[in-house]
């Protein structure tokens, strides 16, 4: 890698309220990404970065970014730099790590001028409204009053009030304007905060964020064709269990935005959540294809040759690390399948999976190639998602031990909402209609939290798994793959923008609605379940899927 000159593509940058994409891809036309959040870093080494660079970051209405995922990208020997907002403030707290901070913001960071986070927060639009900041950054106000000091506009005694004005403003109604009326209350000599005012009107205000993210790009603009050499790591990193946890969850996800410039592989996965249902049963059996692999390996199973019976793909089709991932978990299936409990176990928890998706795929009559593809598709899945639940089950004899009530609710909750199901004596009424008892309601219940906890929780059982895999690897496309829906929906991805009308979006469209979440769930809660960060985006997606 140092030998190879770097190119603006493997740079990947998180931009936000601080500047435009627009204004930024004039200085470098790297990759953009919205304000980086908790888990951003780890996904986004699955692209191959050789920088990254965080200028704005959420934090208040998602987990921000954590420090050990930069951490672990820079193991990687990812260069990562930051500025301005979310990214000064990391790199001043990861500096000592080989993170590269950048500006003036940052270096008030780093030497202790600066310490809460709200001196860079600000509150900014939503993502269709490009981040616009609607308050004004503790930072700016500052480098504003301090520039009309030097000015001779103001004295340090006025300055000082106004800061502290403005510092008894919460971050979301924070405005210079707002700050100077204060300081007026305070007794500010109104003659000379209305020269100040009238100062910052014809220029004077300092945008000292953007000023440093545009250092920062024309900094990491000169390294473009140079052949950048990584950090030295002086460090080993400690996996938690809760960034092997993290790192768990991002390998089974798509990205959570939507770029141009991504990858055919990460817009098919990002095209799978319009699957509903069945895009949650796809990252079941990414999860649960995951956990067998790594089981697999910690028993130094050798790879068996592929039988791809229940895939829709050829072996040779496969690219080589699926296959040996597949010949692996054929091994370990090896061990269990002759076991009549075995298979016993598959049936029944085939059965489960059939209930909660509501549908009975053998009874599915296809009226057309489009239809009968899918069908054919969602069998394969379901069985998959069966095989491999059984054999995480056999080989995690834990699985039940860490098991919380409160998860069985949440999903017992979430079944009789999707069926209408409001009260007690409407689930019994269910159960008698479907020939269900009691205890079997229970059973499935408790075995799909058991589910659950595989794919989301592996903290619960997969201590130390992590090492079996790299971080730049997802498992979602191999769940795509196996199932058969990945050439589905490739050719969806391709073809939606110059046939958005032909007779097979149509049918795949029909088909997503039987898939959907019922019209009365709550849209918010579905946009979750199914991976989007903006439920605002998950709505525009569905009023083109037809869902």
């Amino acid at each position: 890698m140092d030998s190879i000159p770097l190119e603006p593509s493997q740079i990947f940058i998180y931009l936000g309220p601080t500047l435009s994409v627009s204004e930024a891809s004039q200085i470098l036309p790297a990759c953009y990404l919205s304000p980086v959040r908790c888990g951003d870093i780890l996904a986004c080494l699955r692209l191959q970065p050789r920088v990254i660079a965080i200028i704005d970051g959420f934090f208040d209405r998602s987990a921000s970014v954590w420090h050990k995922e930069i951490m672990w990208a820079i193991t990687t020997g990812v260069r990562v730099f930051g500025a301005s907002s979310m990214g000064a403030l990391r790199a001043a707290e990861l500096e000592a790590f080989g993170m590269e901070g950048f500006g003036a913001i940052f270096a008030a960071y780093h030497e202790g001028k600066y310490i809460g986070d709200d001196e860079v927060a600000v509150l900014h639009s939503n993502a269709t409204a490009r981040y616009q900041p609607l308050t004004d950054a503790l930072v700016n106000i500052r480098a504003t009053v301090n520039h009309a000091v030097s000015e001779n506009i103001i004295d340090p005694a006025i300055a000082n009030l106004i800061i502290s004005c403005a510092k008894r403003q919460f971050f979301t109604q924070r405005h210079l304007r707002q700050a100077v009326v204060d300081a007026e209350v305070q007794g500010g000599n109104p003659k000379v905060l209305a020269q100040f005012w009238e100062f910052v009107n014809n220029g004077g205000y300092v945008d000292q964020k953007q000023l440093d993210a545009i250092g920062l790009l024309k900094h990491l603009a000169t390294m473009v064709g140079d052949n950048i050499s990584q950090n030295q790591v002086k460090f080993q990193l400690n996996k938690s269990i809760f960034i092997e946890e993290l790192q768990a969850r991002i390998t089974i996800r798509p990205f959570h935005t939507k770029y141009s410039w991504l990858p055919l592989t990460e817009k098919v996965c990002q095209e799978a959540r319009f699957l509903g249902k069945v895009y949650v049963q796809l990252r079941n059996l990414a999860g649960l294809w995951r956990w067998c692999d790594a089981v697999a390996q910690s028993l130094n199973l050798q790879p068996l040759g592929t039988d791809l019976a229940n895939a829709l793909i050829k072996s040779e089709e496969l690219e080589p690390n699926l296959r040996e991932r597949w010949g692996r978990i054929q091994a370990l299936l090896k061990i269990y399948s002759e076991q009549d409990s075995f298979h016993q176990q598959v049936e029944k928890l085939h059965q489960f999976i059939l209930t909660i998706v509501g549908k009975d795929i053998s009874a599915v009559e296809e009226e057309s190639q489009t239809a009968s593809e899918l069908a054919n598709c969602e069998r394969r899945l379901y069985l998959q998602v069966a095989t491999l639940w059984a054999l995480a089950e056999q080989t995690n004899s834990q699985s039940e031990t860490s098991l919380r009530m409160s998860i069985i609710e949440k999903i017992k909750y979430r079944f009789l909402q999707e069926r209408g199901l409001s009260n007690e004596a409407d689930l019994e009424t269910w159960l008698r209609e479907n020939g269900w008892s009691q205890t079997e309601f229970a059973q499935m219940i408790t075995a799909i939290a058991r589910l659950e906890g595989f794919v989301n929780v592996p903290r619960w059982w997969g201590r130390g798994m992590s090492k079996y895999f790299s971080v730049s690897e997802c498992f979602l496309p191999d769940a795509l793959h196996l199932s058969g829906f990945y050439p589905i929906l490739s050719q969806r991805v391709e073809r939606t923008a110059q046939f958005p009308n032909d007779t097979e979006e149509i049918e795949f469209k029909n088909w997503c609605q039987l898939n959907s979440f019922p019209p009365t769930c709550n849209k918010t809660q579905v946009a979750f379940w199914l991976d989007f960060n903006d439920p605002e985006e998950f709505e525009k997606g569905c009023r083109g899927i037809g869902m």
